[in-house]
């Protein structure tokens, strides 16, 4: 099961009011090319298709909030042409921040959505393996992520274009 635009674009109205104050600026963008996993060559032989190589994009993006702190989001795609199926397109996030760290990362981590590489694993610690302690329902993501993935939706043609 992965996690798709779609699915983070559904977020409670109090996060999704708190994102609109935010700024967003991409910082850097990355390009990734792995070799097709085991589950992908299984589907593949499945689907009459062969798929050598995955190709994915790592958009790193700041996000400014109305406090006036700096975020750091990752955003990794895998680039849809068809800009009619971008809310169905697999996504993996990150955010550097306390509420998406004791909140959303162990969620994301269960549903394959959460970007991860050694030195966010360091980061994010214990809350890769321990459920959120709070009893509330939560969504996926922080203010800072739903920005950054609005800004991805809002912007995708012309990126796109350049990639």
């Amino acid at each position: 099961m992965s996690v798709t635009i779609g699915t983070l674009m559904k977020i409670d109205p109090g996060r999704e009011f708190k994102a609109q104050m935010c700024s967003v600026t991409l910082s850097k963008v990355y390009h990734e090319v792995r070799n097709e996993t085991l589950l992908e060559k299984i589907k593949a032989f499945f689907l009459g298709k062969s798929n050598i190589k995955s190709y994915y994009v790592i958009l790193k993006l700041l996000v400014l909030s109305d406090s006036g702190k700096k975020h750091s989001v990752i955003l990794r795609i895998s680039p849809e042409f068809n800009i009619n199926r971008i809310l169905s397109n697999s996504i993996k996030v990150y955010c550097d921040c306390s509420d998406f760290k004791y909140r959303a990362a162990y969620i994301l981590n269960e549903k394959n959505g959460l970007f991860l590489n050694n030195r966010i694993k360091i980061n994010l610690g214990s809350a890769l393996t321990e459920k959120p302690k709070t009893k509330t329902q939560t969504t996926y993501v922080c203010k800072h992520v739903y920005a950054a993935v609005q800004w991805l939706v809002s912007n995708y043609s012309n990126l796109i274009k350049v990639i």
